[in-house]
């Protein structure tokens, strides 16, 4: 059986064995088009990943996964998402955030999708790439605190830590830069500022 689901910028098709994922015409969609067709190409045979099956210039078609999301999950499925994420880094794809609705859970083996957000590692020392890494860790430690604080280690909390006083900050400051733009005169603002906002 076939199930359909489908938005403004997404129609995604789900048969037995495959997804087809359709990327609309939308601002922004050739590029998570393409974010999502080189991440599953390199995680090809890895195993907790999805299986490109083919693609052409808006549709990704690849493997269905085993699972269901679930809110909670047990220690063993937390040790194995541990595992799935360094994988995934060793393959040259970070994640920019860790959805629980990017994970299916079958007997406490973890499974992810969804890769149209990442970043790709095109050298390894690249700063971008660097930053990337960091960020990814830090959804996973965030993550696993969520459901077993007890499963990080005192260097792992204390990193957690301090990744989640830096974000605080920069959120302020882009809070803070925000107000400023609405209170600026429109005559002050960037050429073109408020043009890329219109569709």
């Amino acid at each position: 059986m076939t199930s359909i689901y489908e938005t403004e910028k997404m129609r995604v098709e789900i048969g037995e064995d495959y997804v087809k994922k359709q990327f609309k015409s939308f601002p922004g969609s050739k590029k998570r088009f393409k974010c999502e067709k080189e991440a599953l190409s390199r995680l090809a045979g890895v195993e907790g990943f999805p299986q490109l099956i083919s693609a052409n210039s808006s549709i990704v078609v690849m493997s269905r996964l085993n699972g269901d999301n679930q809110k909670k999950l047990s220690d063993s499925a937390l040790r194995d998402l541990r595992l799935l994420v360094e994988k995934m880094l060793e393959s040259g794809v970070a994640r920019h955030s860790l959805p629980e609705r990017d994970l299916l859970i079958d007997n406490d083996t973890v499974s992810m999708v969804d890769f149209e957000r990442v970043t790709l590692r095109h050298f390894r020392w690249s700063p971008s790439w660097l930053i990337a890494k960091k960020v990814t860790r830090f959804n996973l430690l965030r993550f696993i605190s969520n459901h077993n604080i007890l499963l990080l280690s005192d260097k792992e909390t204390k990193e957690l830590k301090r990744f989640t006083d830096l974000r605080a900050k920069l959120q302020k400051l882009k809070k803070i830069r925000s107000i400023r733009n609405l209170w600026r005169p429109k005559h002050q603002l960037k050429p073109g500022y408020t043009k890329k906002f219109k569709r």
